[in-house]
Parts: structure tokens; C-alpha cells; sequence
């Protein structure tokens, strides 16, 4: 059976916008994802926590800086034939003071370890949907301003490009789904819908070989 490991934040686990709550298995996109592919004898394994950034340490725990986690993570689920990055939003926070470029940076650091670990494991980046304007008025408000709002807009364009300079698998999540007005970070269920689909056909068409 072949393992696909999806890496994530919130949107990976599933958050409820605005509500704090999480979506069930078969309504998240990594829930269907999963359901889908145990039909092709394909494994999906979930490991999305809310908050996490690439590489940037939050006070709120030592779990949110992706590049802390991700050697454990790579371990604990070896072998994994491919790996799923959609990682971003949180490193837009106020307190990170992040641009584009060092956030991309912080991706490619992840790219590294993922590739130290096993030169052989497939990755497909996704660059997440951008925080839009609902994050002025939902709960969130106090970690996201305009400059976080366009920071992120931008995020896509500078995946695309390292996707393609570490030969990675790319979906811009952008093209096919948008956060919840609600609170402008998080996906709904019909995005949810969208995004597992989207990404098993990007799956398909980039690795076929871990359909066969």
C-alpha cells in the first residue's frame, strides 16, 4: 500500500470556520482524500495542527513551527511514498512579520529535510487559499491586517516557482476555492469538497505511479 502523508495547519485539520470546531473525516478534504484513495490502495494519512507556520516559532507551542515537527512526523509515518505541503497562512501573521520571499524560504526548508530523509518521496505543494477581507471582522482579526492579506495573495506565484526549481508537484488552491468570509482564513465544506478532488487529480496526473 502506497502512503501519502499530508502536512499542514488548520485547514488540513480541519477547522470550522468561525465556529472553532472541526470537521468530521468525511467532510474535511484530507477525510475525503482518504476515503478515496483507500480504494486505490493508496494510505492518507492526516497531520495538520492548527497555527502552524513554516519555520516560524510561535509561543503558543513548540508544535506550530513546521520545520520542529516535520523530522518526528517523517519519521513516525516512514515509509511514506509522498508527501503533501500546504503550509503558509500562519507564517502571514502580524507577529511574523514575514514577507513572501522568507516564507517561500521557509518552505524550501521543508523541502530540504523532506528530501533528506528520503531523496525518493514524491512532494506536491499546494500554496493556500489567501486570507481575504472576512479575517477584519472575524476572530481572528488581531493576527491578520492588509499587509498579511496581500502577503498572501502573493504566496502562489513564488510556489510555482520553487515547485518547479525542486521539482515538486504544484496546485494553486486559489484557482479553485476561497476562505470563508466568515473569518477570511479558513475553508467551508464545499471548499473542502473541491480541494480533495482537485488534489487527487493533481496527484494522479503528477505520480501515476502511485496508482498503479
Amino acid at each position: 500500500m502506497k502512503r501519502i502523508v499530508c502536512f499542514g495547519d488548520s485547514n488540513t485539520f480541519g477547522y470550522v470556520p468561525a465556529a472553532g470546531a472541526r470537521f468530521d473525516e468525511n467532510t474535511r478534504w484530507t477525510g475525503r482524500l482518504k476515503n478515496s484513495l483507500s480504494a486505490k490502495n493508496i494510505q492518507v494519512i492526516e497531520e495538520g495542527v492548527n497555527g502552524r507556520t513554516t519555520v516560524f516559532d510561535d509561543p503558543v507551542g513548540d508544535d506550530r513551527n513546521g520545520s520542529r515537527m516535520l523530522s518526528t512526523i517523517l519519521r513516525k509515518n516512514d515509509p511514506i511514498d509522498c508527501m503533501v505541503i500546504m503550509l503558509g497562512t500562519n507564517d502571514c501573521k502580524i507577529k511574523f512579520g514575514a514577507d513572501e520571499d522568507e516564507i517561500t524560504k521557509g518552505l524550501d526548508t521543508l523541502i530540504s529535510m523532506a528530501r533528506l530523509f528520503d531523496p525518493e518521496m514524491h512532494l506536491l505543494l499546494i500554496s493556500p487559499a489567501p486570507v481575504n477581507e472576512g479575517v477584519k471582522t472575524g476572530r481572528f482579526t488581531e493576527n491578520f491586517d492588509d499587509r498579511s492579506i496581500e502577503v498572501s495573495k502573493r504566496l502562489a506565484n513564488k510556489y510555482r516557482e520553487l515547485a518547479g526549481a525542486r521539482d515538486c508537484a504544484f496546485l494553486d488552491a486559489a484557482e479553485i476555492i476561497a476562505a470563508d468570509p466568515s473569518d477570511g482564513i479558513h475553508l467551508n465544506a464545499d471548499a473542502h469538497s473541491r480541494l480533495a478532488a482537485a488534489a487527487e487529480k493533481c496527484l494522479a496526473e503528477s505520480f501515476p505511479e502511485l496508482f498503479v
